[in-house]
């Protein structure tokens, strides 16, 4: 009976750890076919019949349609340029460029990708109606309270991810072609 009794609770411990690696693996990005630029994230095959299992089934349980290699990249960021976690009680300035694409947008999204909403309802900016400098350099800032200039609000303190979808790119299919220094930077500024 004892036997038995141990093995019910090797299965029961082998059937839980296996519930938290694959809830942990679908909410995250695929470390498999990832490429890092500074602070962002790209799924470079994710509209791709190239997606790794892990991507393909984070996408599945999320519902969201990835853009196909043709279409552009998604870029993410959940922490800063010095690898901190991106919390909403800081204020963060993202510029001053983006990677070579026709058109772009920048959203504020919660840790499961959804807009995280704001007392402002902006929930991202696209690259047609931004405030740009005369050398066409640009700051956004990120902010809980009200900022000067381009300003994208943080709805409640915690944590949230940046999302910079690059429509028209013709990086495209070459994630990995990207230039470090084309990428927004993600630099806090301060905290409260």
């Amino acid at each position: 009976m004892a036997d038995f009794v141990r093995i019910v609770l090797v299965c029961a411990v082998g059937w839980a750890l296996g519930l938290i690696a694959s809830a942990f693996a679908l909410s995250h990005l695929s470390p498999f076919d990832r490429v890092r630029l500074g602070a962002w994230s790209i799924e470079a095959h994710a509209g791709s019949n190239e997606a790794d299992p892990y991507t393909r089934a984070r996408l599945a349980r999320t519902g969201e349609i990835p853009l196909a290699i043709g279409e552009g990249l998604r870029l993410t960021a959940r922490e800063d340029d010095e690898g901190r976690p991106l919390d909403g009680r800081c204020v963060y300035r993202i510029g001053p460029r983006a990677p070579a694409a026709r058109y772009w947008t920048l959203s504020l999204v919660d840790p499961i990708g959804f807009p995280v909403a704001n007392p402002a309802g902006r929930y991202g900016f696209r690259s047609s109606e931004i405030l740009r400098a005369g050398d066409g350099d640009f700051v956004i800032t990120a902010a809980a309270d009200v900022q000067p200039g381009n300003w994208l609000p943080i709805g409640a303190p915690g944590s949230f991810a940046l999302v910079l979808r690059l429509y028209d790119s013709p990086l495209g299919a070459t994630a990995a072609a990207i230039e470090p220094s084309a990428a927004p930077r993600v630099t806090r500024i301060g905290c409260a």
